[in-house]
């Protein structure tokens, strides 16, 4: 810090500048004499500039840390919206999902319903056709009783005119030289004999497929020619005289036995 003399210096450089003479300023130079203690400012502007720079890195280093705070807020603020972000794209696909698995239930409840709509009317076609066919049932049943009754009747009246044909068969078989056995299902074997005067009871047997509409022979004994047998067959199955085909083949035996 400068010296009073220096000041006195000073202050006279400025008279000579400014065109002063020395005998003028002697009268301005004439000032009171006063002590001034710059050492004891100094050491206060120094203290000051101490606290001054102090408080000035204290409020550097402040403002470094609000800063680095603030940067840290934003940097989370930012992560936060990254997440909020993530997290509505999240919940938008979501609600898609959501939106679709609703349509498509939507879709399977009407699928549902038009089922339950067809199998209700499917149930009461049936029910429908359930009470025709049982009434149908009923009524078959009813038939079938009646001609049940009906063939029992039939059978009762056939036993009773069997018993009473058992005697006329046994007559006519005896004085015509005929009867009929069963061979197998729709086959039928007539037998003849009182054929030969030499022997009445020799036996002349023929068997007739019935299994179709026209007649076969399928058997013949004693054997009879293959023509007059295909004859005989072919006016049967034209007139279906059966009477006149048992006439037929008796005389056609009796005419081999001569």
């Amino acid at each position: 810090m400068a010296s009073v003399t220096s000041i006195t210096a000073g202050v006279d450089s400025l008279y000579v500048d400014s065109g002063v003479g020395k005998s003028d300023r002697s009268s301005a130079t004439t000032l009171p004499d006063f002590v001034f203690d710059f050492d004891n400012l100094r050491r206060k502007m120094d203290s000051f500039q101490s606290k001054f720079d102090q408080y000035i890195a204290t409020d550097r280093k402040r403002i470094l840390s609000d800063r680095n705070k603030f940067e840290k807020e934003i940097a989370e603020a930012k992560e936060q919206e990254q997440h909020m972000l993530n997290q509505i794209e999240y919940y938008k696909e979501k609600e898609q999902e959501v939106a679709h698995e609703n349509a498509r239930e939507t879709e399977e409840v009407q699928e549902t319903e038009q089922s339950i709509t067809e199998f209700t009317k499917k149930k009461q076609e049936l029910s429908v056709l359930r009470d025709a066919v049982v009434r149908q049932i009923s009524e078959t049943q009813q038939l079938l009783e009646k001609k049940r009754e009906e063939r029992a009747q039939e059978r009762s009246k056939l036993l009773v005119q069997s018993s009473q044909n058992a005697p006329e068969l046994q007559f006519w078989e005896q004085n015509l030289g005929l009867r009929f056995e069963g061979v197998q299902d729709d086959y039928l074997k007539a037998i003849f004999w009182l054929l030969c005067e030499s022997n009445w009871d020799k036996e002349y047997q023929v068997v007739i497929d019935l299994t179709s509409r026209d007649y076969e022979i399928s058997n013949c004994e004693p054997a009879l020619p293959r023509s007059v047998l295909d004859d005989i067959t072919a006016r049967l199955n034209e007139s279906r005289d059966f009477g006149r085909f048992l006439k037929e083949i008796r005389n056609a035996f009796k005419d081999s036995s001569l």
